[in-house]
Parts: structure tokens; sequence; C-alpha cells
């Protein structure tokens, strides 16, 4: 799993990597990797230039990891931190980076807090460094923890470790300041240190009690509508369907399959009509066989992709093609949804421009229900009341 910091402090980075260290977790499956990997700006060409304009610490490192989750499509990590001085009333709090000016340095920021505490006697210097780490994957998961550090204000800048406030910070129970003692010491101690503890704890938890289901079921079984309640309860979707559609807008993938079965599938605007390549795959199961050949590998590896990259506790793959293409072996149990053929008909003319011998050919080309069924850990027979389905699709969420 790689995770990026979403942000380009390098004094932050440094700490945050130290902080973290090797980061290790039990993989799902062994086919995915059990470290995590920390990324930074610099492994990103053109990592964007993200505004702090929230009126909270909470909203700025929401909106940085939120950002930079959608913008790599990986799990990000954001830290906002500032520096609460009770004769201030607070301050400087979210203004703590940008004190003494939008370009200040860390002595201007400094020097302006000193002097504004000029008189101030040591009790009301009191002060805390409070810290909030934000952690989003890019399907929408988010959690949020917060660490903070009491201490004081003295009255001059004393050692030249650590960076910011830390020469004028001395933490409760020290006589020494942040930037006196060493950074192992600092690292167990500081509210940064705090939060990112917590933040380890809830990467390692998810992560280790994740659980992935593979939801299966052949053409006109209802296994989309199954998908959709599993959502509405809570899992995180991954459907291998729109992965599929998404692989074919991509040049290279494109061209390939353009290359397989000719010009003649593509529409007006040059795009694979979809339409148009079903025509041709479900009349002949060799030329569906080449299409899963190219397809079947990169869906999986996307997949992949998406299980490691995601925080929530349960995953859900909807695959209609989940054991014939061997994907089975990325999840930890198997629903299957069946229907009589009847119900699978009626559904299919109603909801689908289908032709009935692309339905044949659909058919003829996924396992037989029963054969499925023996395969799976949970069965769903599905002909008809949706309260029903939604009541059964409840209590298998309750047993996984």
């Amino acid at each position: 799993m790689e995770m990026v910091l979403a942000t380009r402090n390098i004094d932050k980075i440094r700490e945050i990597q130290k902080i973290l260290g090797n980061l290790k977790i039990n993989p799902v499956r062994c086919l995915l990797s059990n470290e995590v990997k920390i990324l930074t700006f610099k492994d990103f060409p053109t990592f964007p230039f993200i505004i702090e304009d929230k009126d909270s610490l909470r909203g700025n490192a929401l909106k940085k990891a939120r950002a930079i989750a959608k913008f790599t499509g990986k799990i990000a990590l954001a830290d906002d931190s500032g520096l609460e001085v009770e004769a201030l009333r607070g301050a400087p709090g979210i203004f703590s980076s940008r004190f003494a000016g939008e370009d200040a340095s860390y002595e201007d920021n400094n020097r302006k807090l000193l002097s504004l505490l000029e008189g101030f006697d040591s009790e009301k210097r009191k002060a805390i460094f409070r810290c909030i780490i934000a952690i989003v994957d890019p399907y929408g998961g988010e959690k949020v923890v917060e660490g903070i550090c009491k201490g004081k204000i003295i009255s001059e800048e004393r050692g030249s470790n650590g960076f910011g406030y830390d020469p004028i910070f001395q933490p409760e129970k020290f006589n020494k300041t942040f930037g006196e003692i060493n950074s192992e010491e600092k690292n167990k101690i500081s509210h940064r240190a705090k939060a990112l503890k917590k933040a380890r704890l809830i990467l390692e938890e998810r992560l280790n009690k994740r659980k992935v289901i593979g939801l299966t079921g052949n053409i006109g079984c209802g296994k989309t509508t199954v998908g959709r309640i599993f959502a509405e309860l809570g899992a995180t979707l991954i459907n291998a369907d729109t992965i599929g559609h998404l692989l074919l807008e991509k040049d290279v993938v494109k061209n390939r399959v353009v290359e397989e079965f000719g010009n003649s599938i593509l529409d007006e605007k040059g795009s694979i009509g979809r339409k148009r390549l079903r025509k041709i795959v479900f009349r002949d199961k060799d030329k569906l066989q080449q299409l899963n050949l190219i397809l079947s590998p990169l869906i999986k590896e996307e997949i992949k992709k998406k299980i490691e990259n995601s925080l929530s506790s349960l995953i859900v793959l909807d695959a209609a093609i989940l054991l014939e293409a061997g994907w089975d072996s990325l999840v930890d149990k198997i629903i299957v949804v069946t229907a009589s053929p009847d119900v699978q008909l009626r559904r299919l003319r109603r909801t689908t421009d289908f032709t009935p011998e692309e339905i044949k050919g659909v058919m003829q080309s996924q396992l037989p229900q029963e054969e499925k069924a023996k395969r799976a850990n949970f069965v769903i027979h599905n002909d008809g009341d949706f309260d029903k389905l939604k009541s059964r699709v409840k209590d298998i969420w309750l047993k996984i």
C-alpha cells in the first residue's frame, strides 16, 4: 500500500517519516503488499499547492488530505498543527505558520510571539501545541485524530533542534525546549507524535481487520442491486465492470482491442462502442476469450490497487466473472446471487437492450449457477421480493 503525505513542508515530512517508521500490515491476501510505502510531493511532478483557508485545524487537514487523495488516487495523510497561547486567547492557532505574515520565517514568527508576551509572567505563558491528522482514501473513507502537548513559552530562544516554535516551547515536566531535546525524545511526547501514533493504530486496525467480499452472480440475477444494498450499509463497493469500461477509454488499451477486433467497434467519436464490441464477443466464444485475455489481467491489477488504497474495513468486489477470471484469490468470502431462468430473462428484457442472441451468448459464457453456488460462502436466491432481498443482505452483513 502507498500513502501520500499531503504537505510540502520538508521538516514535517522528515518528522512524520521518523515517527511512523517502517509500518507493516498483515496482507488481505498474499498477492497484496504488507508494507506501507510513504510517498511525498517529490514523487509527483505536478503535486498541487493547496490553500489552507478553513477556519480550523481539522478543516485544513481534511481539505489537504481530500485533495491529495483525489489527485493521487491513493490514501493521503495530512497534518495541520498550531500553537495556542493562553494569554493570547488561543493565538496564533490556525495562523501559526504565518503569524508574522504570509512569507514569514520560523524566526519571524518566534520574534513576534515573544514580543507580544513581553511582561507576562510564567503562569500566563501557558501554551498548547495541537496537531490534527486526517487520513483520507480516494473513495471517501476518512478518519481524523488529535494530539496535544502542554507546556509554556519561554522568554528567549533556546536550542537549534526541531523547527517552528520549538526553540521557545518548553513542554510540561521538562526544563528543556523542543529545540534543545533530541528528535527521538521529542517524537515520544510531541503533539504530532501523539496524533501520528493514533493514526498508525487506525491504519493497522483497518487494514489488519479488513475483509474483502466477492459478490458474483449470472446475468439478470440482481447482483448489482445486492451490491448497492451493501454500499448503503457502509461497505466500499468496487465494480469490475466499471473498471473495465474505464480501461477501454485508455489509448493503450483501446488500441490493443481495436487491433484485435478491428475499426468497426469504434463509434463516431473514435471511442470503443461497447454495444458494437458486445455483438462480436457474445456471438463467438473465441472472441470473448480473447477480450478477456486482454482485459482480465488489467482489471485485476486495478482491483488490487483499489483494495490496497481503501481505508474501509469491508470491501465488496462486484464482479460477474469473479470465479471465471480467478479473482476469487483476492477475496475472503464469496456471495453468489442466483435467480430462476425465467426471472433472469424477464429482467434482461426489461432492463437491457440485449438481443436474444446476445443474452444466450452471455449465459453460455458464464459458469452454471449451481457450480457457482457450490463455491459460495453465502447464496442469495433473488426471484423478486425486494424487502426479502434486503433482509437477506442485512443478515449476511451481520455474519461477515
